[in-house]
């Protein structure tokens, strides 16, 4: 296969299967730029963000749903997309509808609570989409790339939201610490990501699970035979795993809980609590 196949291929999979089933992120996306661009653009300004961020939410909303319709989720085929990166199936479209509405739920309360206000609407509707995409990507993810990444993408942006509340010193306090607890269980799952890829020669689940397959652990443990190999590989899960117990505030990675749901606001803690666990929980059952 030479390059012009190869880049052919991969256009033709971008353009005609991944990008169609990537559409509530995109719109997402798009969302973002243009509450961007609205701020700075005149005329566009006197829109209200609001109605910018509400109409973009439900546009991902809608295109999260399945395209035979509610009824067809046992049908749902598995598919990767963007060569294996990602995978779509029942859970992903499940997760995307589940999430998109959250977003849609927490514009509405924040609209009303008066967390998101005029001067700074923008700035907090795009720090939620920008996390709704992470989540989102968190959901179907089928490589350690995209795992890593869409943790990130979810994590940096609800620092933020953490302390969106303005002259609240413990809303401050709450991002500060969620920052610092974040970055270090980020580095901590991003050595165990490498660990894992360079044992295994691959960051593809389906390739992996395969690798540890023909590798057969319990046999070499009986055996006695790779024991660094097998403790190199155990190394690496434990601290992939602190990475997700992180995400899902398992014990005994939930001090950061009290002090950072305290000085958040009401609707930023909802957000976090319900749609960063559920995330968490689908990428569980992708990594398991």
């Amino acid at each position: 296969m030479n390059l012009q196949t190869t880049v052919d291929h991969l256009l033709r999979d971008t353009l005609d299967t991944s990008l169609p089933l990537f559409k509530p992120e995109l719109v997402l996306c798009a969302t973002i730029v243009i509450l961007l661009v609205a701020k700075i653009i005149p005329g566009l300004d006197r829109i209200p963000s609001f109605l910018l961020a509400l109409v973009g939410a439900v546009v991902a909303l809608w295109s999260s749903l399945p395209q035979e319709g509610l009824a067809s989720w046992e049908s749902i085929e598995h598919q990767e997309l963007f060569t294996g990166m990602l995978t779509y199936d029942a859970v992903t479209a499940f997760m995307r509808v589940f999430l998109t509405a959250a977003a849609v739920l927490l514009i509405i309360l924040a609209r009303l609570t008066g967390l998101a206000d005029r001067h700074d609407g923008q700035d907090f509707y795009c720090l939620l989409f920008g996390a709704t995409i992470g989540l989102c990507i968190m959901a179907s993810s089928n490589h350690l790339l995209s795992l890593f990444l869409g943790v990130e993408m979810a994590s940096v942006p609800s620092y933020v939201l953490a302390g969106m509340v303005k002259g609240r010193r413990r809303s401050s306090e709450a991002a500060l610490k969620y920052a610092i607890y974040g970055a270090g269980t980020a580095g901590v799952m991003l050595y165990g990501v490498s660990l894992l890829a360079g044992i295994l020669g691959s960051a593809h689940f389906p390739t992996m699970t395969a690798e540890l397959v023909a590798f057969d652990i319990p046999a070499k443990l009986a055996s006695g035979e790779e024991t660094l190999t097998v403790m190199v590989l155990a190394l690496g899960g434990l601290m992939l795993g602190v990475g997700l117990a992180f995400k899902l505030s398992a014990v005994p990675f939930h001090f950061w809980c009290p002090d950072v749901f305290e000085g958040a606001s009401a609707e930023v803690n909802g957000f976090l609590s319900v749609a960063s666990k559920a995330a968490a929980l689908a990428l569980l059952i992708r990594v398991g």
